[in-house]
């Protein structure tokens, strides 16, 4: 006689679980990989409009104090960039902050990039 031996339900169960612990597992790798990237590409992008508005204030020249807020397309997205521009306690210097965010989530800004502006 052929004796052929199958695999119990319990056995059938204990693989499944497994399986389904691992794929779950590779599941929550991706979604928080997937997650950091795009955020890391938010920030690269959001730097790139911070530096353009930095390039643009210095080639005008010594800015005057306050603030303002602009917007800026790049990456086929719209940016908020709020500009502040403060005195310091030397003469015809400024502190410049640039603070960006996207369009979508204006409230939350993603890069801000500080820098300090003399007149020479």
């Amino acid at each position: 006689m052929n004796k052929q031996r199958a695999f119990t339900l319990i056995e059938v169960m204990i693989a499944l679980t497994v399986f389904v612990a691992i794929a779950v597992t590779i599941t929550q790798v991706s979604s928080q990989s997937t997650g950091g990237l795009l955020s890391l590409q938010d920030s690269t992008i959001a730097s790139f409009v911070a530096e353009n508005r930095m390039a643009e204030l210095r080639l005008a020249g010594l800015p005057d104090i306050g603030e303002s807020n602009d917007q800026a397309d790049m990456a086929d997205r719209e940016w908020k960039i709020h500009t502040k521009v403060e005195a310091t306690s030397f003469p015809d210097t400024r502190r410049v902050t640039i603070s960006v965010a996207d369009m979508v989530n204006k409230d939350s800004y993603v890069f801000s990039l500080i820098s300090i502006m003399g007149k020479h």
